[in-house]
């Protein structure tokens, strides 16, 4: 059995022989937050459409892990965001700035910016992001809003895609 450390969550086994996609998130606990700290958790079978709603925070620690078993692909093919809740989110945080997609794998433990939804521009969903990974891999996905205001109401980022038979 092995242990890693992702962001602020240990997975005690690594061992991917299941074969469904789990994807798990846990906020950590800070002062002012709009989100309870319970672990969320879905698992997504193959074949099956996947999606799941990040909940928006200020760090990158806090990004949902999504752990794919071997034999299985995870395929990222849109984003969205509620029209009124990111009125609401932008209305009472008083922020200029609107809540990013954020991915990072194995290899490159970087986030990295996938898509930025901002409502000032009217663009609250992204189709075509085109990720897609093989497993057994562990990825991190997390919705990033800008670090230093202060959040007056909770916006989630959704994210749709589907999971399939590796052709590996």
């Amino acid at each position: 059995m092995k242990t890693s450390l992702i962001g602020p969550i240990y997975l005690i086994s690594t061992n991917m022989s299941s074969s469904a996609v789990v994807v798990r998130q846990q906020l950590s606990l800070r002062p002012g937050a709009v989100y309870g700290t319970e672990p969320r958790s879905l698992n997504f079978t193959q074949g099956s459409l996947f999606s799941f709603p990040l909940h928006s925070t200020a760090y990158d620690s806090d990004a949902a892990t999504v752990r794919i078993p071997v034999g299985i692909r995870l395929r990222l093919t849109s984003a969205s965001v509620d029209r009124n809740e990111m009125s609401n989110f932008l209305r009472t945080s008083r922020t200029a700035g609107g809540v990013a997609l954020k991915f990072s794998s194995e290899e490159n433990g970087e986030m990295l910016t996938v898509w930025t939804c901002d409502e000032k521009y009217g663009e609250l969903f992204q189709t075509g992001l085109g990720i897609e990974v093989d497993g057994p891999r562990i990825i991190r996905l997390a919705a990033v809003i800008e670090k230093n205001i202060k959040i007056g109401s909770p916006v989630n980022l959704n994210v749709f895609g589907s999971v399939c038979k590796s052709d590996r």
